[in-house]
């Protein structure tokens, strides 16, 4: 990724790279695991020989524009989050199919609980008021696909 902006897409390109950091955290998040704490990815990071201070970390989740841009350590991230180094190193890298998947996973999750809540305040109601709202919820139009990915 080379610094600069899109004209599509006011950030920076280390705002663009936080929010990509910042989804992978928030995947794992959702999947009901605690996210991975500094010191697991310090951990991870160290065992492939990159030193990662708390401070480097917390610049690159606030894509802040004194970070030093470096390759090999976003190339070190993405192994460590099991992703290909392009999705960190370019600007509209391709949306991992993993990242994908879960984030369709995450979307029907949300859908289910919005579901069983309206059914539980709904149902005492009117039967045909929780049809109408699963209904609409299944019938929700598509997320917009990140640039990069390609259809199912």
């Amino acid at each position: 990724m080379t610094e600069g902006t899109d004209p599509v897409d006011s950030r920076t390109d280390r705002e663009v790279l936080a929010s990509k950091l910042q989804l992978l955290l928030d995947i794992v998040h959702a999947k009901g695991a605690a996210s991975f704490t500094y010191e697991e990815i310090r951990a991870g990071l160290a065992e492939q020989g990159f030193n990662l201070t708390k401070t480097r970390w917390h610049r690159l989740l606030a894509g802040s524009p004194d970070n030093r841009w470096d390759p090999e350590l976003l190339k070190a991230l993405a192994y460590f989050f099991d992703v290909d180094p392009d999705y960190l190193l370019q600007r509209s890298g391709p949306v991992p199919e993993r990242v994908e998947a879960e984030l369709r996973l995450i979307e029907a999750l949300r859908i289910s609980e919005v579901e069983h809540f309206a059914a539980r305040v709904l149902g005492e109601v009117n039967i045909d008021a929780v049809r109408a709202v699963t209904e609409a919820l299944r019938n929700l139009p598509a997320r917009p696909r990140p640039e990069g990915t390609t259809p199912d």
